[in-house]
């Protein structure tokens, strides 16, 4: 078990960009998964029956965990956007909605939808080897993160702008981070967070 190291290497507030450069960092993966991983926090009804209709069939969760007050255990949320009316998708907000869905249907288009709120769009991969260091690429933990409004790989709240991350394996240091960034004209922002 373990998690990847996740890197920032783009920030901005123009969405389009943000797409734009992830997609130049897929663009240098090995390998890449044809299918990505979509979460979403929505706030109000409304935004629930969006990102709904965008990602059908997406899981739904509270964003925030409830316990039974009597055990301590945490409470799952049985809530399907498909059938259910506005009161009972009111009495669980905020939400997260997270799908998987073909990367052939994500586009800036796809990205724009998904509105205001703290969302994350993770392409999976593998990094190429380079044999001049050593360091290999890792199917489990390598990839690209565009996290919509937001500055941590683990959503945890809205910032005012979006940023892309560089997922490595735990074994991969800043330096291998660094030329990874560099071949699409960015920079490390700051110290590897705890990302998938």
């Amino acid at each position: 078990m373990g998690s990847s190291r996740a890197y920032a290497v783009f920030r901005t507030t123009d969405a389009d960009e943000a797409y734009a450069r992830a997609l130049r960092f897929v663009a240098l993966l090995a390998e890449a998964e044809d299918e990505v991983d979509v979460e979403a926090e929505v706030r109000t009804v409304e935004e629930a029956r969006r990102i709904a209709r965008l990602l059908p069939g997406a899981a739904v969760d509270r964003v925030e965990a409830v316990r039974d007050p009597a055990t301590g255990e945490y409470l799952g949320l049985a809530l399907d956007l498909a059938t259910a009316d506005d009161d009972e998708i009111r009495a669980g907000l905020p939400l997260r909605l997270s799908a998987e869905v073909p990367a052939a249907a994500v586009g800036p288009g796809f990205v724009r939808a998904l509105g205001d709120g703290p969302a994350g769009i993770d392409r999976h991969g593998r990094w190429p080897d380079d044999p001049g260091t050593g360091d290999r690429g890792f199917g489990k933990y390598d990839g690209v993160q565009l996290v919509l409004y937001g500055d941590r790989a683990r959503i945890d709240g809205r910032a005012p702008h979006h940023t892309v991350f560089l997922h490595l394996d735990k074994w991969a240091g800043p330096a291998r981070a660094r030329r990874l960034a560099a071949g699409a004209g960015c920079e490390v922002l700051g110290e590897a967070q705890i990302g998938w």
